[in-house]
C-alpha cells in the first residue's frame, strides 16, 4: 500500500534508532512524538543566538527574541484559524484546562459535562471543583454522544469532551456538543491533544469557546501547549497566576494586569519551547493538514480490519465507524502469563516495536469496560502500512505461540 507521507521519515532523526542492534518501529506517538530536525534545529537556535527574555528587555536580542516568541503565537493562530490575542501559551494540554476550570469559579454544585472516555487532564480539573455528569457508555467502550441533551441542566457550567480520544481514536461529533451548549448559553472547552496532529482544526468553524493542545505530541517540544479562548470568554476568567510580565503597573495599593493572551503568561515563558511548536505546526501546515488525516484514516482502517482477525482481541469502540477513526487503536488482548502492560514490553523486547501499555491517563473508561489495561497502537505522520502489517504479524506470532 502506497504511503503517500512516507518522505517525512527522513526529517526525523530519532527514528534511525535502534534497540539491540535492530531499527525501531514507532507506534506511541499517542504518548509524545518524535521531533523532525527543523523543529530540532529551531530549538537549538535559541539557546546557540538568544541569551533573553520576552517583553522586557530594550536591548536588540531581546527584541528579536520576542518578535520570535510572538511569531511562533502567530504561526499558532494560522493553524487553529484564530486571533494571535486569543492564543495563550501553557505549559501543556493539562495546565490550559486547569485554567478555564479555576477561572471559571465554579461550585460543588455546579454540573460539568464530558464523557467517560476523557483523559484524566480532562477529568481531574473538573472533579475538583464541580460535580461530574458523563454521557452514557456503549458496552465497547464508545461514548453515546447523543446523550449530551439529556445530561444538560440546570446546574450544568460547562461542556467539554475529547476531539479526539486518546483511547477510542475516534473523531467526536463536537459540532453536536457546541450546538447543543450555546443553544443554553454554556460555554464548550475541546482537548485537541489528539487531534491537533491527525485533522484539520478551525475553531471559527467548531465555535467553541476554548481548546487545548500540547506541543510534544504535535512534533513539537515538551513543555509547551495551548489554550485558545474567546476573548470575551478568556476576559472573564478570573487569573490562574501572577507575576511579572503579565501586570501592567503594579503600586503599593494596587495593580493593573495586562490583557489577554499576556495576563495568562505569568513569569519566564518557555521561550524556546514556543518557537519550536510556531516551526512544528508551520512545518504541519506545510504537508497540509487534510493529506495527514486521509493518511492516518488510512492507517485507522488497515488496524481495525487487522486487529479483527486476532482471536480473543477485544478492541475499544469496536462499533464505531471506520470513517470516524485516525490511526490510533486500543485494545485488550489476552496473552496467557501476561498482562497488557507486559503484552507492550514483549513487542518491544522481542520485536523493537514501540506502543503504550496500562491505562493511558483513562482509568474511568477501563474500570466501566472491566479491563486491567490496554494496548494502545498510534501513529503519526510518518507511519507506514508496512510499520502496521509488522505489529500485526508480531501480535498473530505472539498467539500462537502463547494462546494455544
Amino acid at each position: 500500500m502506497a504511503d503517500s507521507l512516507e518522505f517525512t521519515r527522513k526529517e526525523f532523526p530519532f527514528l534511525r534508532r535502534e534497540i539491540d542492534g535492530r531499527p525501531i518501529v514507532y507506534l506511541d506517538s499517542a504518548s509524545t512524538s518524535p521531533k523532525p530536525q527543523c523543529v530540532i534545529d529551531t530549538v537549538n537556535g535559541v539557546y546557540q543566538h538568544t541569551a533573553a527574555n520576552v517583553h522586557r528587555g530594550i536591548h536588540t536580542v531581546a527584541d528579536e527574541a520576542t518578535e520570535a516568541y510572538e511569531n511562533a503565537r502567530r504561526e499558532v493562530a494560522k493553524f487553529l484559524n484564530a486571533s494571535p490575542s486569543e492564543i495563550i501559551f501553557t505549559r501543556n494540554a493539562t495546565e490550559g484546562i486547569n485554567i478555564v476550570a479555576n477561572g471559571l469559579g465554579l461550585m460543588p454544585d455546579d454540573e460539568v459535562v464530558l464523557t467517560p472516555a476523557e483523559h484524566h487532564s480532562n477529568y481531574l480539573p473538573w472533579r475538583l471543583r464541580a460535580r461530574i455528569v458523563p454521557v452514557g457508555l456503549s458496552t465497547d467502550g464508545f461514548p453515546i454522544y447523543a446523550d449530551v441533551q439529556k445530561v444538560i441542566s440546570l446546574h450544568t457550567k460547562i461542556i467539554t469532551l475529547a476531539h479526539i480520544s486518546n483511547t477510542t481514536g475516534i473523531i467526536a461529533p463536537v459540532e453536536h456538543w457546541v450546538e447543543a451548549a450555546h443553544s443554553r448559553g454554556l460555554p464548550v472547552l475541546i482537548d485537541a491533544a489528539q487531534s491537533a496532529s491527525h485533522i484539520p482544526l478551525d475553531v471559527r468553524a467548531l465555535d467553541c469557546d476554548f481548546l487545548v493542545l500540547s506541543g510534544h505530541k504535535l512534533l513539537g517540544p515538551s513543555g509547551i501547549g495551548v489554550l485558545y479562548g474567546k476573548r470575551e470568554r478568556l476576559a472573564k476568567l478570573s487569573l490562574y497566576q501572577t507575576g511579572g510580565g503579565m501586570v501592567r503597573y503594579h503600586s503599593e495599593d494596587r495593580f493593573e494586569v495586562q490583557d489577554v493572551p499576556q495576563r495568562f503568561e505569568a513569569g519566564t515563558p518557555n521561550i524556546e519551547g514556543a518557537i519550536g511548536l510556531g516551526t512544528a505546526v508551520k512545518w504541519l501546515r506545510s504537508l497540509g493538514m487534510e493529506r495527514i488525516m486521509a493518511h492516518s484514516k488510512s492507517l485507522g482502517r488497515q488496524l481495525v480490519h487487522g486487529l479483527e482477525t486476532i482471536p480473543g482481541i477485544h478492541i475499544i469502540a469496536a462499533s464505531a465507524p471506520l470513517e470516524s477513526r485516525i490511526g490510533l487503536v486500543t485494545f485488550n488482548l489476552k496473552v496467557p502469563g501476561f498482562s497488557q502492560d507486559a503484552l507492550a514490553r514483549l513487542l518491544c523486547d522481542r520485536y523493537q516495536i514501540l506502543v503504550s501499555g496500562g491505562f493511558h491517563c483513562a482509568h474511568i473508561l477501563h474500570h466501566r469496560l472491566g479491563f486491567e489495561g490496554t494496548v494502545r497502537i498510534s501513529t503519526h505522520v510518518f507511519t507506514t502500512h508496512e510499520e502496521i502489517d509488522k505489529v500485526l504479524s508480531a501480535l498473530h506470532e505472539l498467539t500462537d505461540t502463547y494462546c494455544r
